[in-house]
């Protein structure tokens, strides 16, 4: 969220009088307990006070006090008249102590025209108002100024001319040494950058003010600056730095009790949890989320929590539930839309009556000072004013009768709205289970092309098979078939995941079997070759670099002799050997030899290599893709990396085959913890 600023502090010339008002509050009215109560006695000095500096400075501190911009308003018209009439005085500091307050008149009358919609009228008031201060040399008022015109430009998308104006007012604030306005300005740049999709110039802009804010102790601006920092992390996906910087905006705002905060960091939360698929967890920080902002009459979060909720249920099968959550957020979503409108026609009433006890209370200040002709001249005054407001209520009227009328049209037209929204989620919801149930029967003809259990423990010893897409299908792969006494075997991980990778591992297999079973080629690199070749005539025409990394193994049943070739992924031996005595033996890893060259098209075209194996027993052969070794997680949230991946295997190879599955699988969960799977995972251990 940017931040518009009105003037925030008097200066040195304004806090001269504090002294002088509060002797006057205290000697001249009685003393009131309460900050309205002071406020009225700061408005009853305006309306008796002389034209003076004195009641210059004291308008001023009326308009910081009042927060509806329709009441203090008028205050601001009478604010700049008198500052008009300083700026032509001969005495140079009074005229500069007008020149000070019209610059900040016409700032707060950007400040209402742009809160009216008024855009145009607002660029015009904030740009004569830094020109007054560029004359005089206030720094402060030009960062102000600055700031506004780039909230401006800001809200017109109008994003380098935004961001220009931001980094003046910045510049200004260093030079004076303003902090608090520095850590505004760089989180304006910040939201920037944000709103372009420039991530990481926008993370640099949040960090440079978060350590600003905590240089000064600005609890709440420290909040803010968590709360966009996770947002950031949210956008990226990057859920476990997005979930520590909302839980750290979350614990200051419980800090500072501030409940909107609290709501907004809670929705998030839930809404990470849910991207993780801790459901538990989602609900329980969205639930709390909704019933703060449900508190605090919140509608905007009401709306975020309702949402999140709806896709919680739906997960949940509870459809009820999921049903009145959507109610909810549209609820909330034309409850802001009306308010919006409510809040423009309060802003109007109160100016009216705000403007009508004005007249009837200057009427009664000229009764007691006047003569008779004047208050015969009043009298008549009075009775024009309240024939004026008259009209002007019967205006109102009809414009608020036109309003309600256009109101009742909307609602129609939103209630029409929302069944075509339900209607398209429907199908929306039968077209995803549609492919869903698509994709699933895919994955039954993929897993039928897999090679069988009955086909591994004819032609082997003994072995494991741990494969874990990240997708109901798979790019990863294992097949094998036998011919002519041969077993071959191949473990590869084919372009993409999930459909595309299926796809791919179904053409790759197809391919593979025609190589062995129909051309009867039975050296593993010629059959790479072929593979190849047939990829790059079949898929490759445009360019595309499809293909596969893999190993295909060739055992000779008869003679007992192991071959393989290997593109890009290298198998991992673990072999026995004597460290002294016969029964002191310890086992070693050996990385075997690869062709660093894909088969599909790429940089390389050489003819693949053929390697020799001797596997003596008590020998492990492992042949795994990349799935593993790329997964994110651990304290860091690193990679695991293949040097970790080989001590595991070499650590493990002593268990027996079924011990060493549910070893990997174990440390495998334990390092993703709850960040998403990257890849399909496929390791496959074959045992002498």
């Amino acid at each position: 969220m940017f931040e518009q600023i009105k003037i925030k502090q008097l200066k040195k010339m304004i806090k001269r009088l504090y002294l002088f008002i509060f002797t006057f509050v205290c000697l001249g009215m009685q003393i009131y307990r309460g900050q309205n109560k002071i406020l009225d006695s700061l408005i009853h000095y305006v309306k008796v006070a002389p034209q003076d500096t004195h009641k210059l400075a004291v308008l001023t501190m009326v308009i910081e006090a009042i927060n509806e911009d329709a009441v203090w308003s008028p205050f601001n018209d009478m604010l700049g008249a008198l500052a008009k009439e300083f700026t032509l005085h001969k005495n140079p500091a009074i005229k500069l102590f007008g020149k000070k307050h019209y610059s900040a008149f016409l700032n707060n009358k950007g400040y209402l025209n742009n809160n009216l919609g008024a855009v145009t009228q607002a660029l015009e008031c904030f740009h004569q108002s830094l020109k007054i201060q560029e004359e005089i040399g206030d720094k402060a008022g030009q960062s102000y100024s600055l700031n506004n015109i780039g909230y401006i430009y800001n809200s017109q998308k109008e994003y380098l001319s935004a961001l220009n104006y931001y980094q003046k007012s910045f510049e200004i604030q260093k030079e004076i040494g303003d902090k608090f306005g520095q850590a505004i300005s760089l989180s304006n740049i910040g939201n920037i950058y944000d709103k372009t999709g420039s991530y990481k110039k926008a993370l640099f802009y949040y960090f440079k003010g978060l350590n600003i804010r905590r240089s000064i102790k600005d609890k709440s601006g420290i909040g803010y600056s968590l709360q966009n920092i996770g947002g950031i992390y949210l956008n990226l996906k990057s859920y476990f730095s997005a979930k520590y910087y909302f839980t750290k905006s979350l614990e200051i705002r419980k800090l500072i009790n501030d409940e909107k905060g609290i709501s907004y960091a809670l929705c998030n939360l839930g809404k990470i949890f849910l991207e993780e698929n801790n459901l538990v967890q989602a609900k329980k920080h969205t639930e709390e989320a909704l019933r703060i902002a449900r508190k605090i009459g919140f509608p905007e979060n009401i709306s975020n929590a309702a949402i999140t909720l709806e896709d919680i249920y739906l997960i949940e099968e509870k459809y009820d539930k999921a049903h009145a959550m959507l109610s909810l957020a549209v609820k909330m979503r034309d409850s802001i839309s009306n308010n919006e409108l409510q809040n423009s026609m309060v802003k109007k009433q109160l100016q009216y009556e705000f403007e009508k006890k004005e007249v009837i209370s200057k009427a009664e200040q000229e009764k007691r000072e006047f003569t008779y002709q004047v208050k015969e001249k009043q009298q008549r005054s009075i009775m024009y004013s309240v024939s004026g407001g008259l009209v002007i209520c019967f205006f109102f009227g009809a414009f608020t009768y036109n309003r309600f009328k256009i109101t009742q049209k909307q609602n129609v037209i939103i209630q029409s709205q929302k069944k075509v929204v339900e209607d398209q989620k429907h199908i929306v919801e039968t077209h995803q289970k549609e492919i869903v149930d698509s994709i699933n029967y895919a994955k039954r003809i993929q897993y039928a092309l897999l090679a069988n259990d009955h086909l591994f423990t004819e032609n082997l010893k003994s072995h494991f098979i741990l494969f874990k897409p990240k997708d109901i299908v798979s790019g990863d792969f294992y097949w094998a078939t036998v011919q002519d006494n041969k077993f071959y075997l191949a473990v590869c991980d084919s372009t993409g995941h999930g459909v595309p990778g299926a796809f791919m591992s179904l053409l790759n297999m197809g391919f593979l079997s025609e190589a062995i079973n129909e051309k009867k080629i039975s050296e593993p690199h010629a059959v790479l070759n072929y593979v190849r070749e047939r990829l790059v005539t079949s898929i490759s025409k445009e360019g595309q670099q499809d293909g596969f990394d893999g190993v295909i193994l060739c055992i000779d049943q008869i003679t007992g002799e192991i071959s393989y070739a290997a593109a890009h992924n290298a198998p991992l031996l673990i072999s026995e050997f004597s460290k002294g005595g016969n029964d002191d033996l310890e086992n070693k890893s050996t990385v075997l030899k690869k062709d660093k060259m894909p088969v599909g098209k790429g940089e390389k075209q050489d003819s693949f290599t053929t390697h020799s194996l001797k596997l003596n027993e008590g020998h492990t052969l492992y042949l795994y893709t990349d799935g593993f070794a790329d997964q994110f997680g651990g304290p860091k949230g690193k990679k695991f990396k293949y040097k970790q991946l080989e001590q595991l295997l070499l650590e493990s190879s002593s268990l027996s085959v079924s011990e060493q599955k549910e070893t990997l699988l174990k440390k495998f969960e334990e390092w993703r913890g709850n960040l998403e799977q990257v890849d399909d995972v496929l390791i496959i251990g074959i045992k002498v």
